[in-house]
């Protein structure tokens, strides 16, 4: 009885020497990183503030080399983050970016907008970014905005099918063998228009070009899984020729940040409105970092714990969420909240946290928090 007893003993040792192992082996990262407020001042310095708040990590897209080289020889990890298909500050000088939505209308100028990720002549551009992160000596890179376009970030989202652009239609078709009518005449019947006298007087009518209201609603209704097919081998190429730029450079990761959503929310959003297809988009990730902001999107805290395991069981890669500290007087996230989150967001399989994000963090005094937690 005693021999089995000191067996068990040895054996629960053995496994809380395990679980203490992988908890210091996991990444505790900070997002926005600038070398200011709490993380200012000389080279020694900064290092020993983020060590005293054990960060080992940080997202840092401007640092000086030198900086970057004094954090890495501590053995804090330095990323960067390259936003693909985000932002719009790109449509003034190349208009055709501008994504369209299926009434044939171009986006508003809004967060959350992003450019047409379709346009692939605009694709070098952006992988020529990736190229300068790892040239410049980061220790990976982690691509954002990887998608089509909608908001997302709300207990509501709102969510629109793009993009519609004459750019997108023609790839579409050369890329699915799909012909799209263009004319009055030569589509099908059953799209001329929601107009029942329409469909009655078929063959009155002229002879005239298809809005791109009435072409995206032809593709919807008689090729919506083509169509979404596409989509998601869209945003999967680009992705595939991302990674080819980490071939000459081992040891370096290319992380994606997600859209925090499973394939039957929202019926499978996720592909059908992102492109994003986590299945195949594995093939050529090193790390998935889903966007587990729990009070932007009106969520308990488990969800991001359920989350993190049902991504780990998908994609069979290593998860780093990312989750959100107080954002502001409109996004409110208590100490206890905060803790709890961190916390959560730490347990298996996860591979540790990235906390979105410094300004915020430092401004709701909430560093402490998170040193506690850490801790």
């Amino acid at each position: 009885m005693r021999r089995f007893a000191l067996h068990a003993l040895i054996l629960l040792l053995v496994l809380l020497g395990k679980i203490t192992e992988a908890r210091a082996q996991q990444v505790h990262a900070l997002w926005g990183f600038e070398a200011d407020g709490p993380f200012s001042g000389t080279l020694a310095h900064t290092t020993t503030a983020l060590k005293e708040n054990f960060i080992n990590a940080v997202f840092a897209d401007k640092l000086d080399p030198e900086r970057m080289n004094s954090l890495r020889t501590a053995g804090i990890k330095v990323y960067a983050t390259v936003q693909v298909f985000g932002g719009h500050s790109a449509w003034k000088t190349y208009p055709q970016l501008r994504p369209v939505n299926s009434e044939g209308e171009p986006l508003p100028s809004k967060y959350g907008s992003g450019i047409c990720p379709t346009q692939r002549w605009y694709w070098p551009r952006i992988l020529g970014r990736i190229s300068q992160k790892l040239q410049a000596g980061y220790d990976g890179v982690w691509l954002d905005f990887i998608r089509f376009g909608s908001y997302w970030e709300a207990p509501q989202p709102q969510l629109e099918q793009l993009c519609f652009c004459d750019s997108t239609l023609a790839d579409f078709s050369k890329a699915s063998g799909i012909a799209i009518p263009q004319d009055t005449v030569s589509v099908d019947s059953l799209m001329l228009a929601d107009n029942s006298n329409a469909l009655a007087h078929r063959d009155s009518l002229s002879r005239r070009p298809l809005t791109t209201a009435e072409k995206a609603s032809w593709i919807l209704t008689h090729h919506e899984r083509d169509w979404y097919d596409y989509k998601k081998n869209v945003i999967t190429d680009f992705v595939k020729q991302a990674k080819e730029r980490f071939a000459k450079r081992p040891g370096k990761t290319l992380g994606l940040f997600v859209v925090p959503w499973r394939r039957n929310e929202q019926s499978d959003a996720i592909t059908r409105v992102f492109g994003q297809d986590v299945m195949a988009l594995r093939d050529h990730v090193d790390v998935f970092s889903p966007m587990l902001y729990h009070e932007l999107r009106g969520r308990p805290l488990a969800w991001i714990g359920g989350f993190v395991k049902y991504m780990a069981i998908l994609t069979k890669k290593p998860v780093l969420p990312i989750i959100q500290s107080e954002l502001g007087q409109e996004h409110r996230v208590s100490d206890e909240e905060f803790a709890a989150a961190i916390l959560t967001a730490l347990d298996p399989p996860s591979k540790g946290v990235i906390i979105f994000r410094q300004t915020t963090l430092v401004e709701a005094k909430q560093l402490a928090v998170l040193r506690a937690a850490w801790k």
